[in-house]
């Protein structure tokens, strides 16, 4: 509704600005130095109809989409409107003792009367001008629809998006606190003593999860800080034989990117690359980061089974995301062999 009002303001700015256009023309071109409050009132009375359809009709028109109704409302209208100005502009006729309608306005558009109705010229003089008004405002009112159409679509595009990204990452963050829960459970039951620091950076990882995700944009450190966090969980349920690895470099604090972005990467090697039945399983994965580009190479060994969904919802998010957030300015590629699972995620500033 504010929006709508907002638009009902501008149009009538607009049709104030036009109409102050028409009168000073008016007087300017008074070269007969007729009284000016002759020419206000029959200018006036030419915006009229153009008001009424702008205001009125085509409003009612865009809303029930009856254009039987609106024709008919516009023809009586027309009819009702050339009667009223033809008759005034015949007393102007008289009263000045002219024939000339450039007197009276700019909009000195005639027609010619037929033989038979000749004696009703000053109807065929006022009607031209009606029709060209109504038409340039209609133009106006069409134009001014169009930009305001264009507008709402954005604003719901924008926030469907907010709506599919929010939903995006309520599906990330219970899927990977799931993980380490299991992890958290198994160590338990191993009454191990290093349970008690394994809880203390799950409480990091909730607290990121909770609070964290509900910004748009999180330092780049931070990102980092909750990789090692979940690394660390991670290494104590890892075969002893998994090589595990996560270097960072020229990584600046002010640089900020989306939250969760990169943990389901991570989360997902180690769903996929420490299978115990995996020889010599490993997780490498690299960081660098500029003013200008971030990029995360996260590589993995792989053993293929008909049962495994690699990437699963978390590669999946990762990838709709992107795409909301940063559209032609992401790279995300997946290379997948027999014994290999390797990630690239470039993002550009």
């Amino acid at each position: 509704m504010k929006s709508l009002r907002g638009n009902q303001i501008i149009r009538l700015l607009l049709n104030i600005a036009f109409t102050g256009f028409i009168l000073f023309a008016a007087v300017g071109n008074n070269q007969k130095n007729l009284p000016l409050v002759y020419i206000f009132i029959y200018n006036l009375l030419l915006f009229v109809p153009a008001w009424i359809n702008n205001f009125w009709f085509l409003p009612k028109l865009r809303d029930h989409k009856k254009i039987i109704n609106y024709l008919i409302s516009l023809i009586g209208l027309l009819v009702i409107e050339t009667i009223v100005l033809g008759n005034y502009l015949q007393w102007l006729y008289q009263q000045f003792n002219t024939k000339e309608l450039v007197d009276f306005t700019p909009l000195a558009a005639t027609s010619s009367a037929p033989e038979s109705l000749k004696e009703y010229q000053y109807y065929f003089d006022a009607f031209p001008a009606i029709i060209i008004l109504i038409i340039l405002m209609a133009i106006g009112y069409s134009v001014q629809e169009f930009l305001s159409r264009i507008k709402r679509e954005k604003q719901i595009r924008t926030q469907q998006t907010i709506a599919e990204l929010s939903l995006l990452k309520s599906q990330i963050s219970p899927h990977f606190l799931f993980n380490v829960l299991n992890s958290l459970y198994a160590l338990a039951l191993k009454k191990s003593e290093e349970t008690p620091d394994v809880i203390l950076k799950l409480s990091d990882i909730l607290r990121y999860s909770l609070y964290e995700t509900k910004e748009t944009e999180i330092s780049v450190i931070d990102e980092i800080h909750i990789l090692n966090t979940y690394i660390d969980i991670e290494r104590l349920r890892m075969p002893q034989n998994a090589i595990i690895s996560f270097h960072y470099e020229d990584v600046k604090d002010s640089v900020k990117i989306a939250p969760m972005l990169l943990l389901p990467l991570i989360e997902n090697a180690f769903k996929h690359g420490t299978d115990s039945t995996i020889g010599n399983s490993y997780i490498k994965a690299s960081l660098s980061c500029s003013d200008k580009i971030l990029t995360f190479n996260c590589e993995n060994s792989f053993k293929k089974t008909s049962k495994k969904d690699v990437g699963g919802i978390g590669i999946e998010n990762i990838r709709k995301r992107l795409q909301l957030i940063y559209p032609a300015k992401h790279r995300f590629e997946i290379e997948e062999n027999i014994d290999l699972f390797k990630v690239t995620l470039e993002i550009k500033f």
